[in-house]
């Protein structure tokens, strides 16, 4: 029997596994070939310590076959001895070792900063070795690859070729002897005290946007310090230096006062004409140190910086992280209570780098939660990282705080953390940190990049200039029902105009399409939330709009962008009243889950036949349009109501006139029930010879009005009809759902019935 050879060793019952390399990008390829020896004809040298002497000699042979010249030792002092004077290019190091264990190695080979490519060898778990990289990655390491016990020889030689290509042929000379090179010169404390006395801190905008759609939440501001002999000093330098030195209040100051001003003139700024709105809400997040918590003054001056600018609290979010705000919980508990109260933000920063308590954690009054960088960037390889991730986004969604992931580099991050409902995101792959001057430029182009790619997605949609459909309509019935408003409609933004997919009202008769600059809803699509203009007289921003001092004289608005499967805003599901009106957080809510609706009707095909008066959904489509409308029903906490007719003697009747005569009865009663039916939410065959329609919120309808109605429908139809038609024989049931029933359709229908079944036409 053939086969892989296999590699005995102390986990010889555990399967083979695949090595990993390490993922480092951009390496330079010596050769091709990978039998290659170096350019100056001397091989690489690869060391190998296992206590094992079986898997080193394996090992070493492998190496041979692959073009490396190798050794294996079983003790560290034969290691390090050969380290010395072999000078090997790559060094193999096992983490299960007698006496001084492979995590010992590693942190000596860090300090004595050997210039080595290191491979990892260990049976104990991925998850130890793991722990071992990061460990040897932050000695300053490089990490060739991960080769877990048992493995393949194909796995070991395509891990030693990796190693061997990406290495160069000579090792530099290492004294080990010789002195660590001396730390850069770094400024002093006296440095930092005559930097914030010249006001020479500046401040960087690092964007902030939704994972989802894109849009701008706002900027995080990062203090930086460009020393005149020093060049620029990292915050990591200067911050602690600040801390420890009792100038981090000073710091804090002048970084928020700097930030706060400039938000100030962001609000007004000129970015017509893309985000002119968004730019005017924007967020701007703050660092705060531990060593400030407990200064009320501090805190009482940026609250008095804001007034003074106009800039509402609720816009400005100060950020802590997770040891700053567990390091005195019940002195934090108080001082953050204060500053919610007075309306500002507050996020905790690098969430899951502390060793907090989830007890002490979810009785602060956070609003937001961080996912530190370290785990983002690493979650594309690491297991861990990206359980730690999953887990801060649920927990973030199990307590409703935002959540917003820091150190996105790439699309592929972006769309893992979308994927997993993560609420915002920062990093490289948005934008670098900001210059002041640099923010309303790149706001700019991104925007009208951003706008493209909109209208593109509202012309691929294909529902412009399209005549209405009963699937709208009956959003924007129930919405105008829901929210008791004059009118509501469903928007689609065009280049220069808004077009009205659906209107139920009489506010837009005879507006098919409205001037872009006018609607309402073009500002709508700049945010992901609804937008509210509670008494559009007194709103500066709409008072003098042609449509609130003409017809139709808009005074209330409500609207919620709506989506194209992409996360593209195609327009909005809208509200209009004459009048002014509250509109509650619950309120939002509901348009929210109206709004996702018809976001789901735009991701599916239309249906061609909805214009014949006999057209019924078939019963698939039914049964799914029930269950969602069932469940937006709970959702907004509304009961609905379920009127059935089943024809009894349909089976008969195909079998003694044929499948086409039973299909001529349907129709006749579907032309009945869209009749009598129309503000129904769904109408459709629920079964083979059954009809039925969904009224979410049935409050304001008689639906035993309307079962006695198709009583007399049917009656009259058998009437009007030749003797050598067949009749139409049925029974209607009808069934008031609360919104808190549970259960399939059938067992609500039973369990909660409106008035007996009645039987009609025997």
């Amino acid at each position: 029997m053939t086969g892989p050879a296999r590699v005995s060793c102390k986990s010889a019952r555990r399967p083979a596994q695949q090595a990993r390399p390490s993922g480092r990008k951009g390496v330079d390829h010596i050769s091709d070939n990978n039998n290659d020896p170096p350019p100056d004809g001397v091989p690489h040298r690869l060391l190998i310590l296992d206590d094992d002497a079986l898997i080193g000699e394996t090992l070493q042979h492998m190496a041979d076959f692959c073009g490396l010249e190798a050794r294996f030792v079983t003790a560290a002092g034969e290691f390090f001895a050969l380290l010395e004077s072999w000078a090997p290019h790559i060094v193999a190091v096992d983490l299960v070792m007698p006496g001084m264990d492979g995590v010992e190695v590693i942190r000596q080979l860090g300090e004595q900063r050997r210039p080595v490519g290191l491979i990892i060898t260990s049976g104990i778990g991925e998850r130890v070795m793991d722990a071992a990289e990061r460990s040897a990655r932050a000695h300053g390491l490089d990490i060739v690859g991960l080769l877990p016990k048992p493995f393949t020889a194909t796995a070991l030689r395509q891990l030693l070729d990796e190693a061997r290509q990406r290495l160069p042929s000579t090792p530099p000379a290492f004294d080990i002897a010789e002195p660590a090179p001396q730390p850069a010169p770094a400024p002093t404390v006296d440095d930092l005290r005559e930097a914030l006395a010249r006001n020479e801190i500046s401040v960087a905008y690092q964007p902030k946007v939704h994972c989802r759609t894109g849009t701008l939440v706002g900027f995080e501001g990062l203090a930086r310090w460009r020393h005149p002999r020093y060049g620029p000093v990292a915050p990591d330098v200067f911050v602690p230096l600040a801390e420890a030195n009792g100038l981090i209040d000073d710091l804090t100051c002048q970084v928020s006062e700097q930030a706060l001003a400039w938000l100030a003139t962001l609000s007004g700024a000129d970015a017509t004409p893309c985000g002119r709105h968004r730019l005017a809400g924007a967020q701007l997040s703050l660092n705060v140190s531990a060593a400030s918590l407990g200064n009320q003054a501090l805190f009482a001056a940026i609250a008095d910086h804001c007034r003074a600018l106009g800039i509402a609290p609720q816009r400005v979010v100060l950020e802590l992280t997770e040891t700053s705000a567990m390091q005195d919980p019940h002195r934090a508990l108080d001082n953050l209570t204060h500053l919610r109260l007075q309306g500002f933000q507050l996020s905790i920063d690098d969430f899951g780098t502390g060793y907090s308590s989830m007890v002490q954690l979810v009785k602060l009054p956070f609003t937001e939660i961080k996912v530190d960088k370290s785990f983002v960037m690493t979650a594309a390889e690491s297991e861990e990282s990206r359980a730690v991730v999953r887990s801060i986004i649920e927990l973030g969604r199990s307590l409703r705080l935002s959540t917003t992931a820091e150190g996105v580099e790439d699309a592929a991050a972006l769309a893992y953390l979308n994927d997993l409902g993560c609420d915002h995101v920062q990093g490289y792959g948005i934008a670098r940190p900001l210059a002041a001057d640099e923010v309303v430029p790149w706001f700019v182009g991104r925007e009208r990049e951003r706008e493209a790619r909109r209208l593109a997605a509202v012309h691929a949609l294909g529902q412009l200039d399209t005549p209405p459909e009963a699937r709208f309509d009956r959003v924007t019935r129930l919405a105008r029902r829901l929210f008791s408003v004059a009118t509501a409609a469903i928007s689609l933004i065009d280049h220069d105009r808004l077009w009205f997919k659906s209107r139920q009202g009489p506010m837009l008769d005879g507006f098919a399409a409205i001037p872009r600059s006018a609607g309402f809803c073009d500002a709508t699509i700049e945010t992901d939330g609804a937008r509210v203009v509670a008494d559009a007289r007194t709103d500066p921003g709409f008072r003098d709009n042609p449509l609130v001092t003409g017809p139709p004289f808009i005074r209330f608005y409500a609207g919620q962008p709506v989506y194209s499967a992409q996360g593209d805003k195609l327009g909005a599901l809208c509200l209009l009243d004459t009048g002014p009106q509250r509109f509650s957080d619950l309120d939002a809510a509901r348009l929210a889950r109206l709004a996702e609706s018809v976001t789901q009707e735009f991701a599916r095909s239309g249906d061609a036949d909805a214009d014949d008066p006999a057209w019924l959904l078939d019963r698939d489509v039914f049964q799914r349009q029930a269950a969602a409308a069932i469940d937006l029903s709970r959702t907004l906490a509304l009961d609905t109501a379920l009127v059935r007719i089943h024809l009894l003697d349909l089976p008969r009747l195909n079998q003694q006139h044929g499948t086409a005569a039973g299909d001529a009865l349907i129709r006749d009663l579907g032309v009945l029930v869209n009749g009598l039916a129309s503000g129904a939410d769904v109408v459709g065959r629920r079964r083979g010879s059954e009809i039925a329609a969904l009224f979410i919120d049935p409050e304001d309808l008689d639906i035993l009005a309307l079962c006695e109605a198709l009583r007399l429908a049917v009656e009259g139809r058998n009437a009007a009809q030749a003797d050598t038609t067949p009749r139409m024989v049925c029974e209607i049931t009808c069934a008031h759902i609360p919104a808190t029933a549970d259960g399939t359709l059938d067992q609500m229908l039973r369990a909660h019935p409106l008035a007996p079944a009645v039987i009609v036409g025997a």
